[in-house]
């Protein structure tokens, strides 16, 4: 198995969550080496700032996110997202600078360009074994698949 941030992003949040909840099926039926080790579901509005839509009180992932993860949700948000991007796990001091030193380039440059105002997206820390099955979620679902190593 190998461990992944992915993230997947949609144009609507009602598609997120249908695509949270097959991703969260997965896991649960054991139908696939399919690991979560944390997860949110955010939403960016149509100003620009990030809420979270799902957290480690409520389904789908049950957990928080990591720094690396809080520190690229920031990223996404640029301003308005840094302060729930640390909330949600960049306490630990990461400063965009070392999230693209930790993080592919290109992933970031490709995530935080796809998450414009509007739109819904999931981000976990995952180890999956095959990567079909979430890309067939989310595509279903009318997203977009974007993974890096964790």
């Amino acid at each position: 198995m190998s461990d992944q941030i992915i993230v997947a992003t949609f144009k609507s949040t009602d598609d997120a969550y249908d695509a949270a909840g097959a991703m969260k099926k997965l896991k649960n039926e054991g139908a696939v080496d399919f690991k979560v080790k944390a997860g949110v579901l955010i939403k960016k509005d149509d100003r620009g700032n990030l809420s979270l839509l799902e957290s480690k009180e409520r389904a789908p992932w049950g957990t928080a996110v990591g720094a690396t993860t809080g520190a690229l949700i920031g990223l996404i948000g640029g301003a308005p997202g840094a302060a729930l991007g640390a909330a949600l796990g960049a306490t630990s001091g990461l400063t965009s600078d070392a999230v693209m030193e930790a993080l592919d380039s290109d992933f970031v440059q490709s995530v935080t360009t796809e998450m414009r105002p509007g739109m819904s997206a999931i981000i976990v820390e995952a180890d999956e074994k095959s990567r079909r099955p979430v890309d067939d979620i989310v595509a279903h679902a009318g997203g977009h698949v974007y993974r890096t190593d964790a």
